[in-house]
């Protein structure tokens, strides 16, 4: 099963980054990134398809992130990095 990854530079924004996701109610679950993941801080948020818009658009309001990945059973994708 698919499912996304958003990882963080640093553990301060991952920490904002899930208490962001919990008050607004969206499903995931405090994940380590794998090692093909290179420069984060080592905490990501992991959720399914289905909450992913909800996701972007915390990210378009502001939300901190390194970037945001895709993973398959085959492969890692980066769909989205922050600037």
């Amino acid at each position: 099963m698919d499912f996304y990854l958003l990882v963080f530079k640093n553990t301060t924004d991952a920490l904002v980054g899930e208490e962001d996701l919990k008050k607004h109610e969206i499903p995931h679950t405090v994940y380590p990134p794998p090692p093909q993941i290179i420069g984060s801080c080592g905490i990501s948020m992991r959720f399914t398809e289905q909450e992913l818009p909800n996701v972007e658009a915390r990210l378009e309001e502001g939300l901190m992130y390194k970037a945001l990945y895709k993973l398959s059973k085959i492969s890692i994708m980066k769909i989205k990095e922050k600037e």
